[in-house]
């Protein structure tokens, strides 16, 4: 029988630690209970890491080092970056004992079933086969770096997946459909796993449900993805946005992200509503709102909330074009609404955030025209302001 060492008792951890106890000696310890767990590790041959992120992997590496012997294999199944991987191999390497990089991919019910996906950079020794073979399948690649990344990129395919839902689901509810003919048809597609299982909550018929992947794990993987490839995917900043406005808790299950949703009802005065395909901070929102504001009211007074000082407006407009500073484009508005405001909307088309700047696109349906606005939006580093510092646009018959 194998002496395994799990430590972290979180949801994975605690279902690792239950699944392995039937066939191995199993010991286990977790930091909300204090303690070091130096005295879990000694003479273990499996040392299961089940932790939240690099640090806390290095942090508890750091304190059991003195109790790892050459015989000992440290298996990692934590989500960490590509750098962070090699950093913990090279650190149990200090000590003699061997380190398997093995993130795993799927949640409690599939380590429950011995169904895990695990991701191994390198090839487990006899031992710890007997050992992952109970929790699920193992594939084997080419080193820490090769696993950490792979682990990555499954998670940000999972990502993308539940933006794809959410979208699917707000889509649904602007063409007037039933939310569960929306989720029978939704089920049928690529992202029917997302479906199952959790019906009743993407239904808004049930409360939400005990997380089997907290939202807050996963924005934490897709900022590492995001870190190590340089980009960064609407998932990401979804969930980011998500959290932030308090629609979404970080220990809410991945689930929740397609029904979240921030308050938007006080962009109605401006007759702006923002599209599904958007999920948008309401501080970027504001100087969107307030031109659009402008527009409703006929006010250019709202301009100020909206425009940099130096902002320039250019477009083409009755077959010309035109380049107007702030002060000319007040020339624009005539102090009162036009006399069809009331049948007169507009929608916030996309939205793009990175950092400091943003870009957005707007859809303006203002009775026998149509108005594509696109704009260059930035963050005063001092008061977190955001402001349009320029416009472009294109004027056209409706429906055009």
């Amino acid at each position: 029988m194998t002496s395994v060492s799990v430590l972290g008792l979180g949801r994975m951890g605690a279902a690792m630690a239950a699944r392995l106890a039937d066939d191995h000696d199993v010991r286990t310890w977790t930091r909300s209970r204090g303690g070091s767990p130096t005295a879990a590790v000694d003479g273990a041959d499996v040392v299961l890491l089940c932790l939240y992120d690099g640090p806390a992997c290095r942090d508890v590496l750091a304190a059991i080092l003195p109790a790892l012997s050459a015989r000992t294999t440290v298996v990692n199944t934590t989500t960490v970056g590509q750098d962070e991987a090699l950093a913990l191999d090279d650190l149990v390497a200090t000590s003699g004992a061997t380190y398997l990089h093995a993130p795993v991919m799927g949640s409690t019910p599939a380590i429950a079933a011995g169904r895990l996906t695990i991701l191994a950079g390198g090839k487990p020794s006899a031992e710890v086969d007997e050992v992952l073979d109970l929790l699920g399948e193992t594939l084997v690649f080419g080193g820490p770096a090769q696993a950490a990344g792979l682990k990555l990129v499954a998670n940000g395919v999972l990502g993308d997946s539940l933006a794809s839902l959410r979208r699917a689901l707000a889509r649904g509810d602007s063409l007037g459909l039933p939310r569960d003919a929306v989720l029978d048809v939704v089920g049928r597609s690529v992202l029917g796993r997302f479906v199952d299982g959790r019906r009743d909550v993407l239904d808004a018929t049930a409360a939400r449900p005990e997380a089997t992947f907290a939202a807050g794990a996963l924005a934490k993987d897709l900022a590492l993805l995001a870190s190590a490839t340089g980009t960064e995917s609407d998932a990401r900043a979804a969930l980011a946005t998500l959290i932030a406005a308090g629609a979404l808790e970080a220990d809410d299950d991945i689930s929740v992200v397609g029904v979240a949703t921030p308050e938007l009802g006080w962009l109605a005065d401006a007759r702006l509503d923002v599209s599904p395909e958007v999920v948008a901070d309401a501080e970027v929102l504001r100087p969107l709102h307030a031109y659009a504001l402008t527009h409703a009211t006929g006010d250019p007074a709202h301009l100020d909330d909206a425009f940099l000082p130096t902002a320039h407006v250019e477009g083409y407009r009755d077959e010309g074009f035109v380049s107007w500073t702030l002060d000319e484009f007040r020339g624009v508005f005539s102090g009162s609404p036009a006399a069809d405001e009331a049948a007169r909307s507009r929608t916030i088309e996309r939205l793009d955030v990175r950092g400091s700047v943003a870009t957005a696109v707007m859809t303006l349906h203002h009775g026998d025209v149509d108005f594509t606005d696109v704009f260059v939006l930035l963050r005063d580093p001092g008061s977190g302001r955001w402001r349009v510092a320029s416009k472009a646009y294109e004027r056209r018959a409706a429906g055009r």
